[in-house]
């Protein structure tokens, strides 16, 4: 697994609402480096998992609201 630190990074999570998606949610992860723009995007029927946690550099937090 590659660590990658960018300059900008943005998460976004569409819900697909038009008549016979191909796919119910599209993740689009985009990042902007000095010399690089990256696009991934993900497509999945099942509603995306959003986790946030925090590591303090001794334990790991789960700050995710339910």
């Amino acid at each position: 697994m590659a660590i990658l630190k960018v300059k900008k990074l943005e998460i976004e999570i569409q819900e697909q609402t038009m008549h016979k998606p191909g796919s119910k949610y599209f993740v689009l992860i985009k990042s902007e480096n000095e010399n690089q723009n990256i696009l991934r995007i993900f497509s999945s029927n099942k509603k995306p998992v959003v986790k946030h946690s925090e590591d303090n550099g001794r334990i790991k937090i789960d700050k995710t609201i339910k």
